[in-house]
């Protein structure tokens, strides 16, 4: 699926391996989006007043049970986001848009300061310009 949206051009996928052992320890997948205000109930804030607000997705997340609980799991999110704010400093996008697995997740992804949204279960979102300053990036603008 992966390697399908990849040469479709629909999101990049990155992976995690050591030099040593090429077995993928953790991988994330990030695409373009649009989150639709009403049907997810975005706030006036979140939307900026837009009907269809243009984010970007983090599709595919995850990491070798193995690692948990190393602190690795807040570094391949770093890792997302950094791209994810690297291509809105090109591309423009107002939002990171993550839907969660379940509750624990929903509960990881908020500890960093993602918002669940009013209407969809487990979707959650931070404003790009929150996510440059929480991670630590400025935006070059």
């Amino acid at each position: 699926m992966a390697l399908q949206s990849e040469q479709r051009w629909t999101s990049r996928t990155y992976v995690w391996v050591t030099e040593s052992d090429p077995t993928v320890r953790a991988y994330y997948a990030i695409a373009p989006t649009t989150v639709l205000r009403d049907v997810d109930g975005l706030s006036q804030a979140l939307s900026s007043g837009m009907s269809s607000v243009p984010a970007f997705l983090l599709a595919k997340f995850a990491l070798d049970q193995s690692l948990h609980g190393q602190g690795l799991g807040e570094q391949l999110l770093v890792d997302a986001v950094t791209k994810m704010m690297g291509a809105a400093q090109t591309s423009g996008g107002r939002l990171i848009v993550v839907d969660a697995i379940d509750e624990a997740a929903a509960s990881f992804y908020a500890r960093y300061g993602f918002k669940p949204v009013q209407k969809t279960p487990n979707r959650l979102v931070m404003k790009m310009a929150t996510a440059l300053s929480a991670f630590g990036v400025t935006s070059g603008r």
